[in-house]
């Protein structure tokens, strides 16, 4: 038995005064992730939080003591020395074993494309589900047991209390922050707020925030047809706004989304040469892809549909016949640098 690992019962401001009894076996554990043997979970990689198995912890959590971190063991929950011990709540921002995706937040996630990379995407889960790496749907629900890869504590925006909407709405003004709910967390304000300023995609989009059940949760939308958003009306408009920039935009990525009607648009926002998703719906877009190349200096692409049905994985590039992670109604957004995919 080590004298330097501690066992942490459910009072966490008297992590300094516990029995030093733990048998560490070690087994893989993930955040939140409740642990039977003592109802405690690892919230960060140096935090745990008193919990119920199967249930979102909602306790406040305590901070293991300097120079430990938190591990899940056959014994339980505890603390112990870091250099004796791989903390949990490694896997975020990580790809999966298909490399398909990655969490990069407690309901977001970004697409790999067949590489252990996390590549410039966004995506968000539906409202009320949470991002696992494990999870066949890329989004679970907690009430079914499925809990977030990625740590509360890394996930929170930590910013200047401001009172004016117009700074706090900045928060969220590339769609590399469109984790709509956890915007709405740091923002503690209902309303609708600009995504972006690119007059072509981001501009848009916007976040609703609201609260439900004493949470903060948010949504991202996209305007309709040819609809932007104003930051100053906080609706859809058909002008456009004077926030939005078209500086960055030319004549033919006036429509950027990847429909077969502007393929040649999407490869001008990919610059990379090969074979792109088109969405994430199972009986549509799903089948889709688009080839993207280089020719006389510019950049054009070509709309394929995978003969029969057979679907496109992002992952392996290739159409398949099994229903890939990416196409589900867990998804509620996704884009690919810059661009809000069907």
């Amino acid at each position: 038995m080590s004298p330097n690992r501690i066992c942490l019962p459910l009072g966490m401001a008297l992590v300094l005064g516990l029995v030093l009894s733990c048998l560490v076996s070690p087994i893989r554990g993930t955040c939140n992730v409740c642990n039977a043997a003592n109802n405690l979970t690892c919230y960060s990689a140096t935090q745990m939080q008193a919990c119920q198995v199967g249930v979102l912890a909602t306790a406040s959590p305590a901070a293991c003591p300097d120079g430990y971190v938190c591990v899940s063991a056959s014994s339980g929950v505890l603390c112990q020395p870091k250099g004796e011990a791989t903390s949990d709540c490694q896997e975020c921002n990580k790809c999966d074993s298909s490399q398909t995706f990655a969490c990069t937040g407690t309901d977001s996630f970004a697409l790999c494309l067949g590489t252990s990379t996390v590549q410039d995407s966004t995506g968000t889960c539906a409202e009320g589900y949470v991002c696992n790496v494990n999870d066949t749907q890329i989004c679970g629900l907690p009430a079914d047991g499925v809990m977030p890869t990625c740590s509360y504590a890394d996930g929170t925006t930590t910013s200047t209390t401001s009172s004016t909407t117009s700074t706090t709405a900045t928060t969220a003004s590339t769609p590399s922050t469109s984790s709509a709910s956890s915007y709405c967390k740091a923002v503690q304000k209902q309303g609708n707020y600009a995504v972006g300023n690119d007059a072509s995609t981001t501009c848009r989009q916007y976040i609703a925030c609201s609260l439900v059940s004493g949470s903060w949760v948010g949504k991202t939308y996209t305007c309709p047809g040819s609809m932007y958003f104003s930051r100053a009306s906080g609706l859809c408009v058909t002008s456009l706004p004077s926030t939005c920039s078209t500086s960055g935009s030319s004549t033919t990525s006036t429509t950027v989304a990847p429909t077969t009607s502007n393929p040649d648009a999407y490869c001008q926002a990919m610059k990379a040469q090969g074979y792109y998703p088109v969405g994430t719906v199972a009986s549509t877009t799903c089948h889709q892809y688009i080839y993207c190349f280089l020719l006389s200096g510019v950049w054009n692409g070509q709309m394929y549909t995978c003969p029969g049905n057979l679907y496109y994985n992002s992952a392996s590039r290739t159409c398949v016949a099994a229903l890939p992670s990416t196409c589900s109604s867990t998804v509620a957004s996704l884009t690919l640098n810059g661009i809000l995919l069907d």
